[in-house]
């Protein structure tokens, strides 16, 4: 497979209209499901007073578009949302995976501000349908920062 960049880059830009994803969207991550190619990305919101910050803070959440050519996306919503003390300060960078027709998107989870190594961990999101998220989880206890699934055993492990 030979991958290029879009003529038509970037194929997500921020909207103004919804302050969740106002100031910035990146860190996108792709999966097709049927005829429908499914962009999952960063979203970051415009400063707001966050309950648990004396501060105004950013707060990155992961929204999901839709698209039918992989280069215009519409229908664009939030997927995941900072609702675990572990992911409170934000939910940042999706990985998503399809195995035994479920979706797996680990992501980086913030949990402590300002912002430090012990409160940076990875969570991971469960979906069967990209629409709604049936479970989320701490993956790591410990600082970390990226982490995917493979969508196959490899030498008979899940890795």
């Amino acid at each position: 497979m030979l991958v290029e960049r879009s003529k038509y880059n970037p194929i997500l830009k921020p909207n103004p209209n919804q302050s969740w994803e106002a100031d910035a969207v990146f860190n996108g991550c792709p999966i097709q499901a049927g005829s429908r190619i499914y962009l999952l990305y960063r979203a970051v919101s415009l400063p707001h007073y966050h309950s648990r910050a004396l501060t105004r803070l950013k707060v990155s959440d992961i929204g999901i578009a839709s698209s039918a050519d992989g280069v215009n996306f519409s229908h664009r919503q939030k997927l995941i949302v900072p609702d675990q003390t572990w992911d409170r300060f934000g939910c940042e960078d999706p990985r998503i995976t399809r195995l035994n027709n479920k979706y797996y998107i680990f992501y980086t989870a913030l949990s402590e501000h300002p912002f430090r190594a012990e409160g940076i961990k990875v969570g991971v999101a469960v979906s069967q349908d990209l629409k709604t998220i049936q479970a989320k989880h701490l993956v790591t206890p410990f600082n970390a920062k990226a982490m995917a699934l493979f969508p196959a055993k490899i030498g008979g492990k899940m890795l």
